[in-house]
């Protein structure tokens, strides 16, 4: 068995029939056909069923599919760890970022990232904090920027910084000014994504509960979309964090006070997946825009000290 065997069984797999895994593979079809037989041969069990419109994988060729996949993507990953070694870092990198931030950093990450690591092949995926999390602990994703780490098990946490959360929508008093108590916030009409999804929900409601008032969620929305259009028409305020008060230019955003609600942005990732040398350039990245997003005012927060530069810690 060879590492090219496995390689044609994974384009067959995937192409569905021969002729088009033998054009992507750019090899020969008889010569591809070939191939798969001898590795039948040695395994002495059939991987395909060849049918007169594609294939069809039997147990033991999806089983084997499996294991090729994981075997090429290690081997690929080996190869991209050595090349990184020469001082350009190289591989697959995947992370996820809160969806209420992503109009503030997947630009900033998207256009450093190619600035700096051309030759990492960048996926970013945004998605509330539930998603984010999950993603994180399954190892779906290198590394994420998060603001529920201490939810998240089996995962190293590096703090960046502590962001206080502000109440978005119209004044319910006109002259107000610019801060609002949580007990009023708590009583205005509001809209606000799912407990289950929403580490922001979830911190605001433990908020309230200590300060001994309760959130008057009217309508609760799954997507960004869906929350800030109900906001904008003035139907319900919401909850948010600074990016996303950023994005509500026609609404007031008032920061909540008596008490103050706060959360911790971190970067983390599993355990179970230690960063490649790809993985923690653009994990290093990320925090030097965080950072630096801070200092310059446009997601308000304070640095945790150990994030500071070192003139200022």
């Amino acid at each position: 068995m060879t590492l090219k065997q496995l390689r044609y069984l994974i384009a067959i797999a995937e192409a569905g029939s021969f002729s088009a895994a033998a054009r992507r593979a750019y090899i020969a079809q008889p010569a591809l056909s070939r191939q798969i037989g001898l590795l039948e041969e040695e395994l002495e069990v059939q991987l395909l069923e060849r049918l007169h419109d594609g294939i069809n994988l039997t147990d033991a060729g999806r089983r084997l599919y499996e294991i090729a996949r994981s075997v090429v993507q290690t081997v690929d990953s080996v190869k991209d760890e050595l090349e990184s070694t020469k001082g350009n870092p190289k591989g697959r990198v995947a992370i996820v970022i809160p969806v209420t931030a992503s109009a503030l950093l997947l630009p900033l990450i998207i256009t450093r990232a190619s600035e700096k690591f051309p030759s990492i092949e960048l996926t970013v995926r945004d998605g509330l904090s539930q998603e984010g999390g999950e993603a994180i602990e399954l190892g779906k994703v290198d590394f994420g920027v998060v603001p529920n780490a201490e939810e998240l098990e089996h995962v190293h946490a590096d703090p960046v910084f502590t962001e206080g959360l502000y109440w978005l929508g119209v004044p319910p008093t006109p002259g107000v000014g610019d801060v609002i108590t949580l007990a009023k916030a708590a009583a205005s009409p509001l809209v606000m994504a799912p407990r289950s999804s929403s580490h922001l929900r979830r911190r605001a409601e433990q908020a309230a509960m200590q300060a001994g008032v309760e959130l008057n969620v009217a309508y609760e929305q799954q997507t960004a979309q869906g929350l800030s259009s109900l906001v904008r028409s003035g139907l319900a305020a919401t909850i948010c964090n600074w990016p996303a008060v950023e994005e509500g230019t026609q609404q007031c955003a008032l920061r909540i006070i008596e008490p103050s609600v706060q959360r911790t942005i971190a970067i983390a990732h599993s355990t179970h997946k230690p960063l490649s040398f790809a993985a923690s350039c653009m994990r290093d990245l990320v925090r030097s825009i965080l950072v630096e997003t801070v200092q310059s005012g446009r997601w308000k927060g304070q640095l945790i000290e150990s994030q500071l530069p070192q003139e200022q810690a």
